[in-house]
């Protein structure tokens, strides 16, 4: 019993992996490559913008006012309404004035039926020439009295100054005014304007007519400007330059809003871009991860950048990685974690363009 239970024991030690076999753990290969997403460089237009911010203003605003003592009658338009210049807006009751513009008509007849009377006489010598002077002052008295009785009738009609848009209705029918009180603001809204100052050293790319780009801060809308007008002087305490925008008709935006202001100043067309995930900061530089040849590892690029125009960076030239090409793979996504030489897998169903322009599909998914 006792040497079975040591035969047991000694085959049970002298079992297993013999003495140059490695450790199970040593026998998987560690995978360290990181995931990353890549996009071909692409040689495309890049801009540089001049960023800054203004206030949309219309050209023309005016509070419209009554010009007479009366009571509304009548409200022809609403806020938000259209108009056209001398169209009615409101009207008030006139029962005074048409009395008092047919009493000085009446009035104006007599002393013309009175002056012709004492020209007749004056002509035959039997008038003299003060009393004609005196008739001559009386019509003509009479006929300032008609015509102002004729405009205080007139004023009870309340027109629109020129045309544009209701922004504000100030009374309600039966509501009482006198001379100065406000009905109405309107506005010229078309086009609506806005004002920004833009450095001196900027000048030499602008030129009226030029397309600018308005963002709206509230909404995100966006508009098509036009610069109109570049003031002749520099503001002598900031540099800079008024350049007044004048924007196309949008019901989308208003007076008083506050927009972000795009201006583009010079245009790359052939300019090599990268998306701007592409690059990762190293100290004052700035890096990016190229795939190698073998689509398993990366290469890092010391690159110097150009324009930037939203998510899009133009490179403008490389210090050390060599050269950059249209078409080639650079990382996007996971570039943050890479070092020169590190191993890759390209994940995702990415599509790269080589140099010589032909497509080819990078492998979509993890490799196994």
């Amino acid at each position: 019993m006792r040497l079975s239970l040591i035969a047991l024991l000694l085959c049970a030690g002298c079992g297993g992996a013999t003495s140059g076999d490695p450790p199970a753990a040593e026998s998987e290969r560690i995978d360290d490559a990181i995931n990353v997403r890549v996009e071909a460089v692409r040689r495309e237009a890049i801009s540089s913008i001049y960023l800054t911010s203004a206030t949309l203003r219309a050209d023309k605003r005016a509070t419209i006012i009554a010009r007479t003592r009366g009571v509304v009658r009548e409200l022809r338009v609403e806020e938000g309404d259209r108009v056209e210049a001398a169209d009615a807006l409101a009207l008030l009751e006139d029962d005074a004035q048409r009395i008092e513009a047919r009493r000085t008509a009446s009035s104006l007849e007599n002393e013309e039926r009175e002056f012709d009377r004492a020209e007749r006489l004056f002509g035959q010598e039997l008038l003299s020439a003060a009393l004609h002077q005196s008739a001559q002052r009386e019509l003509e008295e009479a006929r300032h009295a008609a015509a102002a009785a004729e405009l205080e009738l007139g004023r009870t009609l309340i027109k629109a100054p020129f045309s544009g848009r209701i922004l504000r209705r100030y009374l309600d029918v039966g509501a009482t005014v006198a001379d100065g009180t406000p009905v109405y603001d309107i506005a010229d809204l078309d086009p609506l304007y806005a004002d920004v100052d833009v450095p001196e050293r900027q000048l030499a790319s602008l030129a009226p007519g030029q397309a600018v780009l308005l963002v709206a801060d509230a909404s995100g809308d966006s508009a098509d400007a036009t610069i109109e007008r570049i003031a002749p002087e520099v503001e002598p305490t900031t540099g800079t330059v008024k350049i007044t925008l004048a924007v196309e008709t949008e019901r989308k935006l208003r007076p008083g809003a506050f927009v972000r202001v795009e201006i583009v100043t010079e245009t790359h067309f052939d300019g090599l871009v990268v998306p701007r995930s592409a690059l990762v900061a190293n100290g004052s530089r700035w890096n990016l991860y190229r795939l190698d040849e073998s689509g398993e590892g990366v290469e890092q690029l010391d690159v110097v950048l150009g324009f930037e125009e939203g998510d899009r960076i133009e490179i403008f030239a490389v210090n050390e990685g060599g050269a950059l090409e249209p078409g080639q793979a650079i990382v996007v996504l996971g570039a943050s974690a890479l070092t020169q030489g590190a191993r890759v897998r390209v994940i995702g169903d990415e599509t790269v363009v080589d140099p010589a322009g032909e497509e080819a599909e990078e492998p979509a998914g993890e490799s196994a």
